[in-house]
């Protein structure tokens, strides 16, 4: 006996196809566009190309191909096709007219859902498909080899596509309104990224020392098109040129959890009301939900934009401002999701404004916790046997994985937390303030970092046990400048070529190139220099411009260098988001600048000829009264 329940329904299939056929024209030719022309485009230039072999040629041609298939199955172009299509098969959905007519055929909702899902998702994957085929014919016809990666193509686009397309139906059966459809799907697939940026940003401004720092994590899958937008995508050897896709593992797993939204669809659709069409939110326990997550974002990021431009600098006052404004937008931003919902004015009745004033104590709650650092968060510190590397920026960054820097770094970081109530209400009248940041790098492979502003009197620079003295310490020292010029590594250096810039008495300049063993000298007499402590003074005037400008001299050595292993510059470690990974030259250059404390490397520039004495040497101060003398004398 013929079973009378069925997911499908032929006249309505064939409608989808007959009525909106420029729907999957449209991407048809969009598809032949991205694969067989772009193939076609591609294989020209190589008519002309006469210097690589036959080698080089095919591993272009591959690149090429895999190029190709990055635009063909990017996630933002088919999240763009994916919610074209659900708002046109679904679009009954959105007039209440249209949604009785429809449903008072006799046709299951089983059978209108599943219809109309299958349907649109065929608009996707057919032209996927014959742009895929035409690629493989032009490619054939083109000389191309590498095809079995417009395959691979092929089956990240499907995957991907259905991913996008079942997510944005799972979304569009939450509303009533067909303008919102592409509004919603947009804000929810950055929801979770948009979310952690907003908290970044509110935690930067309110807590002591927490820098804004959003960069991704394992959670940012809450965020498909952002997620798939940054982990799917073509891989590169060391050369630049394209070798393979990554992130097959990625859209498999959101294919299979796509499959629940697909069912979770169908669920919702069986149970929707057809007196919601025109409503915003369609469903009435979502409706809450809008209302809070409206004045959570809206309140969290005006009162934080209105709280920057007053510019406070007092951590009370930035706390109270950040919070007034918060809860005033919160909720205005509250009332007017309730006015979207309600497609009118009249709002502003007794139980909204019960419920409002739950959401903005809960608000307010959330600032309070936040300025209170009730969780801990301003206080944590890695222990010691956690850390594989620490780091503190002062002048540049400054850190390493050896033991007695780390304490040193901690020591720093625990004096700062504890000068919090003093350092964050610091008001002085010159408004001298200093920005440093510490950095962790774990033995487990997270990062820690925290950013501080710190007052930079000059009693305070110079008072033992102060921070400010502690981070002068650690970042003057011969091994914190033998690191920032020559890289992290302990290894020996060799000078492979050393210039330095002389100035005559208006301050013309001209360059002197060292020769081989005079070279050698100088760089000895620097490393001399750097050992005995002589470069500490300069190292410390550079936190004080008034004072280097005065003492530091002009004149620097260029130094090009090379080392046994490759030369990773601190900052690069700092910088980096990880525990740095992939290769670095050996060779580096490195500007070498001093004062008249450099004994060594003074009387080496006498020795070798380069001047006659320390006067021939000038002060930024006097190479900079030249320079405004020669000016003057030229306009006259």
């Amino acid at each position: 006996m013929k079973s009378k329940t069925s997911c499908f329904n032929k006249t309505i299939f064939l409608k989808n196809i007959t009525h909106y056929w420029p729907i999957w024209v449209m991407f048809t030719l969009w598809n032949l566009f991205i694969l067989p022309f772009m193939i076609f485009n591609e294989s020209q230039r190589y008519k002309y190309i006469t210097d690589l072999t036959q080698q080089e040629i095919a591993q272009s041609r591959s690149s090429d191909i895999l190029s190709i298939v990055g635009v063909y199955m990017n996630p933002a172009a088919l999240f763009f096709f994916a919610v074209i299509v659900v708002m046109a098969v679904f679009s009954y959905l959105y007039h209440a007219r249209s949604a009785y007519a429809l449903h008072a055929f006799p046709v299951t909702r089983l059978e209108l859902f599943f219809t109309n899902y299958f349907s649109g998702l065929l608009f996707l994957l057919a032209p996927q498909a014959a742009g895929f085929l035409m690629g493989i014919l032009v490619s054939a016809v083109c000389g191309y080899t590498s095809m079995n990666y417009l395959l691979l193509g092929l089956l990240y686009a499907w995957g991907i596509s259905f991913i996008l397309y079942s997510i944005t139906v799972f979304i569009a059966m939450f509303t009533g309104q067909l303008l919102a459809v592409p509004i919603f799907a947009l804000i929810l697939n950055l929801l979770y990224v948009g979310c952690k940026v907003l908290a970044a940003i509110i935690m930067s401004q309110i807590s002591y020392g927490i820098p804004m720092d959003f960069h991704g994590g394992k959670l940012d899958a809450l965020s498909p098109l952002y997620y798939l937008g940054s982990h799917v995508r073509l891989k590169y050897d060391e050369s630049g040129a394209a070798v393979g896709i990554a992130g097959g593992n990625i859209v498999a797993i959101y294919a299979l959890v796509s499959v629940l939204f697909v069912v979770g669809a169908y669920l919702i659709y069986k149970v929707r009301h057809m007196e919601t069409a025109g409503s915003l939110i369609s469903i009435w326990w979502i409706c809450p939900v809008f209302r809070w997550g409206a004045g959570f974002t809206g309140g969290g990021f005006l009162g934080a934009l209105f709280c920057e431009l007053l510019g406070f600098s007092s951590g009370w006052a930035v706390f109270a401002s950040a919070l007034v404004f918060g809860v005033l937008f919160g909720g205005i931003c509250f009332f007017a999701a309730q006015m979207f919902l309600e497609k009118g004015f009249r709002v502003f009745h007794k139980k909204r404004f019960v419920e409002c004033v739950a959401f903005l104590l809960v608000f307010a709650g959330i600032y309070t916790v936040i300025e209170l650092d009730l969780f801990g968060i301003e206080r944590k510190m890695p222990e010691e046997t956690e850390i594989a590397k620490a780091f503190v920026e002062g002048y540049t960054p400054v850190g390493g994985s050896e033991a007695d820097l780390t304490e040193q770094i901690l020591d720093l970081h625990r004096q700062i937390i504890d000068s919090k109530k003093e350092f964050e209400n610091y008001a002085p009248e010159s408004n001298d303030m200093y920005y440093l940041g510490v950095k962790y790098v774990l033995k487990n492979g997270s990062v820690l970092k925290r950013s501080y502003k710190i007052p930079w009197e000059k009693e305070m620079r110079n008072e033992e046990n102060s921070a400010q003295k502690k981070l002068i310490d650690i970042t003057t020292s011969p091994d914190a400048y033998w690191k920032e010029l020559f890289g992290v590594k302990k290894q020996q250096i060799q000078a492979t070529r050393c210039e330095i810039d002389l100035y005559d008495e208006k301050g013309v300049r001209k360059d002197y190139v060292f020769p081989q063993e005079d070279m050698e000298k100088v760089f000895q007499a620097f490393l001399a220099d750097l050992e005995e402590g002589n470069l500490k003074q300069y190292l410390t005037n550079r936190y004080f411009y008034d004072i280097s400008q005065n003492t530091a001299y002009y004149n620097s050595l260029k130094l090009d260098v090379v080392g046994e292993e490759e030369i990773i510059p601190v900052s690069a470690e700092y910088y980096s988001t990880n525990i740095l990974n992939g290769t670095h030259p050996k060779s580096a250059s490195a500007n070498l600048m001093f004062d008249s404390n450099c004994v060594n490397l003074i009387r080496a520039l006498i020795d070798t000829g380069v001047i006659e004495s320390e006067a021939d040497l000038i002060t930024m101060e006097k190479y900079y009264e030249l320079q405004d003398k020669n000016s003057v004398e030229f306009e006259e």
